[in-house]
């Protein structure tokens, strides 16, 4: 972890370096525009959630932990800040999206996104997409995807955000966002890190979590300028990921990871008529180093170079049906230790539609066909329709045919890669319904999702493991939310909101349940805001899960609480602080097998808005 100390200087640097932009008073910043117009105008039918920004800055260290508390995704951790996979709806972590400003951003490598190397900040917007989204979002959105959006407006905008975090095991984090406006220009500009000793305590087992330290940090620069008929952007990323991984209860950790990920997408959009064009081009590279022992420098790796060209054309006729149609060329180059040097292209044709048929009743349809890669790629469609039988009350369907394409690991891995794999296919139906009655609001679904040609790594011959298609499963649940806001005075707010899930996946060969997804999970948090000050208790309960195909072995369901609350200054409306206890009980429990998760600790934090 050498490199620590250059992005923490580079942090600061940041941060002075934008101080100068001042204001006397908080102003908030106005309701941008999203470069992701497909969540909006082509999700109709499907539930999506908006993280409130308040909840993002509870948990700024971590997505893992916004996701984990806030939506019905289970995670696999192998302890704080280590590997956390999700499963979303009980599908695997291969087959749940992360979507970045419209773009799949899984790596090409796994076919997934580990979310402990993501950082939440500095978004406009994070949302959940329930349900399958392969149409829209291509490989891997079965269960659903999580979207983190930045956006644009030209409104007069001049901030500047600091934050400061210390917290138990010695972890420290700091983050610095600033946006500026000037005639035709959009500006915004956001690092942050966290850096971690990580050596938590493991609960009556008088044992620590030893070679657990990893530092995050992330830049991110989004950029936008107005034309005479449309506008310009620029949105980009870098993070950098050092991360020893810690041993287990039975196992001393010796070995380290090391990641870089940037991420660049511009484009142009122009207004002709009813008809907007936008032409983009994107590029993402990934490069990862493991190293058996971390205090050896020789280490396996790969990285990944993806091109991506795009032409889409909307248009909306009469104010009530929209259509989409969208080419996109994708070219994947990648090397590695482990998998040689491979590339990967991808043609994908597009076409969305939604129809506002009554001021009730909206519907969707959509297709997508790829072209030009080695396997057989399935043709694909979706459809949606909501409809409002009275103001508080209302009705959605979904139902889609999704895929998840063979990584370059499942092709190529020496000793052991299958060429000859085909995409596993997924069809799923959601029904779901919305109910709002005065304070209280609720949503409750039902899915279906039956899977098959699943990727799964068995012996073969000679003891050696490789993939196969052989595995077909179904995926059945419930998820229901409910919500309530109090007003007892002007000066007290009471707000409760809690989610329950109930999921059951199966291997239809074995008809066992899938490892690592809980039947129950149920989550609450209750705020009470007074004035300036701001309290909030939140509890999780996740029921056992099975660590074996056989369901012979489980991890114990467990239950947490945290604590939090905040106070902004009387004399300095710009600044406040705060902190948070967490698993208030010091409850000792696992997501994954012989990994204890943290005993209790707590965090305090300082914001400074300028």
């Amino acid at each position: 972890m050498e490199k620590n100390w250059l992005h923490i200087f580079f942090m600061v640097f940041l941060c002075t370096a934008s101080a100068f932009a001042q204001l006397d008073s908080i102003q908030q910043l106005p309701e941008v525009v999203l470069t992701d117009s497909k969540l909006i105008h082509f999700s109709k039918g499907y539930k999506v959630e908006k993280i409130a920004d308040s909840i993002i800055e509870r948990n700024a260290l971590s997505l893992t932990e916004i996701l984990r508390y806030n939506s019905s995704i289970y995670f696999k951790e192998n302890g704080f800040g280590m590997v956390s996979s999700p499963s979303f709806r009980g599908t695997n972590a291969a087959q749940t999206a992360v979507i970045w400003n419209g773009i799949n951003i899984n790596s090409v490598f796994t076919g997934q996104t580990d979310f402990s190397t993501v950082s939440p900040l500095n978004y406009s917007e994070i949302s959940i997409r329930s349900g399958g989204g392969g149409v829209q979002y291509g490989s891997g959105a079965v269960g659903g995807s999580v979207h983190l959006n930045n956006g644009f407006t030209f409104q007069k905008i001049d901030t500047t955000h600091i934050g400061i975090r210390y917290g138990s095991f010695s972890t420290f984090g700091g983050n610095m966002s600033t946006t500026q406006t000037w005639g035709d220009h959009y500006l915004n500009v956001g690092v942050d890190f966290i850096s971690s000793e990580n050596d938590y305590s493991y609960v009556n087992k008088n044992k620590k979590n030893n070679h657990g330290q990893f530092l995050r940090f992330t830049a991110k620069v989004n950029e936008a300028r107005r034309m005479k008929h449309g506008v310009a952007t620029w949105n980009s990323e870098y993070s950098y990921n050092d991360r020893n991984f810690s041993g287990s209860l039975n196992t001393i950790g010796k070995d380290a990871y090391q990641d870089i990920n940037t991420r660049n997408l511009w484009q142009l959009q122009q207004k002709i008529g009813r008809m907007d064009l936008k032409g983009s081009f994107a590029h993402l590279f990934e490069k990862y180093t493991y190293f058996p022992n971390s205090q050896k420098p020789h280490g396996t790796g790969g990285n990944a170079h993806t091109f991506m060209g795009g032409m889409q054309a909307e248009v909306l006729f009469a104010e009530n049906i929209r259509i989409n149609g969208k080419a996109e060329y994708t070219f994947v180059e990648a090397e590695g230790d482990n998998v040689g040097s491979n590339t990967r292209k991808t043609l994908a044709a597009v076409l969305l539609l939604n129809h506002k048929l009554s001021g009730k009743f909206t519907y969707g349809i959509n297709f997508r066909k790829e072209f030009l890669n080695d396997f057989d790629n399935p043709f694909l469609f979706s459809a949606d329709a909501k409809y409002k039988v009275t103001t508080n009350y209302a009705l959605r369907m979904n139902g889609s045919k999704n895929y998840r394409v063979p990584t370059f690991n499942d092709l190529f891995w020496n000793a052991g890669g299958n060429k000859e794999l085909q995409p596993e296919t997924s069809y799923q139906v959601e029904v779901g319904q919305e109910f709002m009655f005065r304070k209280v609001r609720a949503d409750v679904a039902a899915y279906y999702i039956s899977s098959e040609n699943l990727i799964k790594w068995v012996p073969g011959n000679g003891g050696v493991w490789q993939p196969e298609n052989i595995s077909n499963t179904r995926n059945y649940g419930i998820e229901a939310q409910l919500g309530y806001s109090l007003r007892l005075n002007p000066a007290h707010l009471l707000d409760f909101s809690a989610n329950y899930s109930y999921t059951k996946a199966e291997d239809l060969e074995t008809e066992k349940q899938l490892i690592y997804v809980p039947f129950h999970k149920i989550m609450g948090t209750l705020d009470y805001n007074f004035n300036r000050f701001s309290f909030y208790f939140q509890g999780l309960f996740n029921g056992e899960a099975f660590t074996t195909t056989d369901n012979s072995d489980i991890v114990a369901s467990y239950s947490v609480f945290n604590l939090g609350a905040q106070y902004t200054l009387p004399a300095n409306a710009n600044v406040t602080f705060g902190g948070r206890l967490k698993n208030v009980f010091n409850v000792y429990y696992e997501s994954v097998s012989y990994r204890p998760m943290p005993s209790r600790n707590f965090e305090i934090f300082l914001n400074f808005n300028i």
